[in-house]
């Protein structure tokens, strides 16, 4: 008799492949950063938009630095 279905664990983008660089992780966080602002945004937390929407420069920053030194 077959078992439930185990619904997946989350995993993060680099799991199955290993470790990922810098700037993928950068852009990752950037699209993750991305939601979670429109969230905000939506919900009227307009402090922790702007805020997310720093991280969100940081993240940029350190993909252009990523990619002058590669």
């Amino acid at each position: 008799m077959p078992g439930i279905p185990q619904k997946p664990e989350p995993t993060s983008p680099g799991a199955a492949r290993g470790p990922i660089s810098p700037q993928d992780s950068a852009l990752y966080t950037i699209d993750m950063l991305e939601g979670l602002r429109k969230m905000a945004d939506r919900q009227g937390h307009g402090v922790l938009a702007h805020l997310l929407e720093l991280a969100q420069a940081e993240a940029r920053m350190l993909t252009r630095a990523s990619k002058s030194r590669g």
